[in-house]
């Protein structure tokens, strides 16, 4: 388990914030919405099972948003 931990690139709490301040506060994305961000950018659009990284599409697909809204809703008993 050491091994795994000891490969991963760790940021500090400043480098952990950074992609979710962006969007947030900065003048560079003003008035988008609707995307997702990694390391201080707009995340790829991917079809790769294997990729650590990117947005795949049915994170976008709007009938599986709404597959889920109702599922969880349900769940919660809302």
């Amino acid at each position: 388990m050491r091994a795994v931990f000891d490969s991963y690139e760790w940021r500090t709490p400043e480098q952990g914030a950074a992609t979710s301040v962006l969007p947030a506060a900065s003048p560079l994305v003003e008035g988008v919405t609707g995307r997702y961000f990694e390391d201080c950018a707009e995340a790829p659009r991917t079809t790769d099972p294997g990729a650590q990284s990117g947005v795949r599409p049915h994170a976008l697909d709007p009938d599986d948003a709404a597959r889920l809204w109702k599922v969880s809703s349900g769940l919660l008993g809302l």
